[in-house]
């Protein structure tokens, strides 16, 4: 199975530079560093450097490629509760047009130049994570140090000169510390029985599992509550994303989206503590975001209300989704939704996400520059038909359901002409649609390494390769492909918002091709043909 995995995408990302700084080596690092984006207050564009270090006790300085001072990284302020008091994550602005390099006591990181233009290759990928030995269906996760495990380290580690000037991760990077399930102690509880409960998720709808599971109700369990045997620690997030990213970190700037994996039920506090981009360093009034105390203030460790009381019954969750934000590279903008909260097949938190949607419209109302959205759970996905909303005597069902209800209250006419693409992952698999009509298409990457789903609607035996004719997806007929492989989306942006792109899987082998102006309105035709 591991022999397998390496194979998958060896030569995945012929564009991914590796520096100096990251050759191979015997033993997983320690200390990372990389470049992500955020927004401004100003509007614009920020990029900034964010250090992580494992037993860090100061934070480091960033230089240029000549050794000169540039500034002193600050630190993040850390989780409440300890689980992540043996890594320092410090941050600092980081310039447009130059390199710069971090320097810890064990290794130096090079870091790429950033340019505010249009990318010319952007990689994309999502669902990254390994589900270890826990999970519904069991996968391996070891490897020797780094360079070399399941299929997203693969990713990170080969890669030639010429690399991308973006990498976007559409979310979900945590697995194997983020069980559905978990047992509380007598101790934790006060209970004559230690007590098992469903962590809290709006819907994790294409586990190959036979029954859906909707662990939304009147109680809000979560693994970070007081008395936790599985809180959010760094060390899963360590293994599933730091140590296999170690080359990918450091081969372009990085946009991130929030999955439901990164709840605040589940790995939210690492989330906000490691990758989220909201930071002071954006401008007067922004800040560093965190995740809400899990435990209600009146339970007690080892004195919990007796059953059938639940926390957070009657009371808002605290959950934390955060407002969308936009970055603008050249012509393109990219407006990145929070969307972990957002109910797959019933509705929930629906007035938040008209809000949020409302706050979407206001950034696409600015600037009618050719706008991605890039959201964590597909607006529009096809699923299994026990796991999504129904459609009709279709052997499959619909999601987002929460996302398509709020866009049809705030877009009467739906989305403006100028968002040109949705990009997304949660299922694992790639899936990619194309509407009749002006709706954009929808394209989902959850394909970085966790264990992988079946192809949803089943493709036609005797044409494997054809898309199907999909009927009223939220009120539209698509055509949709998919494939079950891992691998990652390469994206070339065209002219006046047009854009191409390749999903290259196995031995560097393209899988599939995309071209923004196929529609599935001139015929049988997807966003993507297989290949």
């Amino acid at each position: 199975m591991i022999r397998a995995f390496c194979t998958t995408l060896v030569t995945l990302l012929l564009s991914v530079s590796a520096p100096s700084s990251a050759q191979a080596q015997s033993v997983a690092p320690v200390a990372w560093a990389f470049v992500l984006l955020g927004e401004g207050t100003d509007g614009r564009t920020v990029p900034m450097v964010r250090s992580v270090e494992q037993g860090g006790t100061a934070c480091p300085m960033l230089r240029d490629a000549a050794g000169a001072s540039i500034s002193t990284l600050s630190p993040r302020r850390r989780p409440a509760g300890g689980h992540f008091d043996e890594v320092m994550v410090c941050e600092a602005l980081y310039p447009v047009g130059r390199p710069g390099n971090v320097q810890f006591a064990s290794r130096r990181v090079d870091l790429p130049a950033v340019s505010l233009g249009t990318p010319r290759r952007i990689v994309m990928l999502g669902d990254s994570g390994c589900e270890g030995a826990a999970g519904i269906w069991p996968q391996l996760c070891i490897g020797n140090g780094y360079d070399r495990m399941w299929p997203f380290g693969t990713i990170s580690s080969e890669g030639a000169t010429d690399g991308p000037d973006l990498i976007v991760h559409v979310g979900d990077y945590n697995y194997r510390g983020t069980p559905h399930f978990i047992v509380f102690p007598m101790r934790a509880t006060g209970y004559a029985h230690d007590l098992r409960v469903g962590v809290f998720d709006t819907g994790d709808l294409d586990d190959e599992d036979e029954a859906p599971r909707y662990p939304i109700g009147p109680g809000y369990w979560s693994q970070n509550m007081q008395g936790s045997p599985l809180p959010d620690r760094w060390p899963y997030w360590r293994d599933d994303f730091f140590i296999p990213s170690t080359r990918l970190l450091v081969a372009a700037p990085w946009l991130l989206s929030r999955g439901n994996h990164e709840l605040c039920s589940r790995a939210g506090p690492g989330w906000f503590y490691l990758l989220d981009a909201a930071s002071p360093l954006l401008g007067p009034g922004r800040r560093q975001a965190d995740c809400p105390p899990q435990t209600p203030a009146d339970w007690q460790a080892g004195a919990w209300p007796p059953p059938p009381a639940l926390p957070f019954e009657g009371r808002s969750f605290p959950t934390a989704p955060h407002a969308p934000f936009r970055v603008r590279l050249g012509e393109l903008d990219f407006i990145v939704i929070d969307s972990s909260d957002a109910g797959d097949a019933v509705l929930y938190a629906l007035q938040h996400y008209v809000a949020v949607y409302r706050s979407v419209a206001d950034l696409l109302a600015q600037s009618a520059s050719p706008t991605w959205l890039v959201t964590h759970r597909p607006v529009w996905g096809v699923v299994k038909k026990i796991k999504g909303s129904p459609a009709g005597d279709a052997p499959y069902g619909f999601i987002n359901l929460t996302q398509q209800t709020a866009i049809a209250t705030v877009f009467r006419d739906g989305l403006p002409s100028h968002v040109k693409a949705v990009f997304s992952g949660h299922m694992h698999r790639f899936q990619a649609i194309g509407f009749a009509g002006r709706r954009p298409p929808q394209v989902s990457v959850g394909t970085g390494g966790t264990e992988l789903a079946r192809v949803i609607p089943e493709p036609l035996p005797r044409t494997p390769r054809q898309p199907i004719r999909v009927p009223g997806l939220d009120g539209v007929d698509g055509h949709v492909v998919g494939l079950s492989a891992f691998g990652a989306l390469v994206v070339t942006p065209g002219d006046g918002g047009s854009w191409t792109g390749v999903f290259r899987g196995v031995d560097n082998q393209p899988l599939a091709v995309c071209d923004s102006r196929w529609a599935a309105g001139r015929g049988e035709r997807s966003v993507c043909a297989l290949q």
